[in-house]
């Protein structure tokens, strides 16, 4: 599992390696680095769905918020592929091969909350689930959860209705209506995942 004194390259604004420092130092002090995210999809009888978690309650950053199913830092000796199959099978028990994965863009990501300065740069995979749903063994996490693709689309654009949310196996949980419940990824969704998954037909 990655820990706060796990080492992680860093960059400079022109994205040239420049060296390499503790994940912890990397967040007090803001350093460009790069990352995993990893979004999840599934096709069923039933429609499109999206995947997500919602984090554990008992993290320093962004408690028990809403956010994608797998993010993570990569360590120097690793792929950006390699880190996202270690992440998957760390956070959710999930098996993945990279041929599989989907590396479908980046984006830099600022994040500034008191003590966290999150200055990324993010390798952005999608990993199209196929029947039967596979199990899941979450780890560092509340909860997997599946929403409407389409209802998810609306509601991000204008996030001020309600978005009931089920488990992955289509139980319905609860209503999500709070826009702070959920990691702030609406540019990263609407501008890199979104338009890949709409030409998956």
């Amino acid at each position: 599992m990655r820990k706060k004194d796990d080492i992680v390259k860093i960059y400079d604004d022109m994205f040239n390696l420049i060296g390499a420092e503790k994940w912890s130092v990397v967040h007090e002090q803001g350093l460009l680095h790069q990352v995993v995210h990893l979004w999840m999809y599934g096709d069923e009888p039933s429609g499109r769905w999206m995947y997500f978690i919602q984090r554990s309650k008992d993290l320093d950053i962004f408690p028990g918020l809403y956010d994608l199913p797998v993010s993570g830092h990569i360590d120097p000796d690793e792929t950006f592929s390699h880190a996202v199959v270690t992440l998957t099978q760390e956070r959710l028990g999930l098996k993945l091969l990279p041929e599989y994965l989907k590396h479908v863009g980046n984006i830099r990501q600022i994040i500034d909350s008191d003590n966290y300065h999150d200055n990324a740069f993010c390798q952005i995979y999608v990993k199209c689930l196929r029947l039967p749903i596979p199990e899941f063994e979450i780890h560092d996490a509340e909860m997997l959860f599946k929403v409407k693709y389409d209802e998810f689309c609306r509601w991000v654009n204008c996030p001020t209705g309600e978005l009931p949310i089920y488990t992955p196996n289509g139980e319905f949980i609860r209503n999500s209506v709070e826009a702070d419940w959920w990691w702030p990824r609406k540019n990263e969704f609407t501008t890199v995942v979104k338009p890949y998954i709409d030409s998956q037909n």
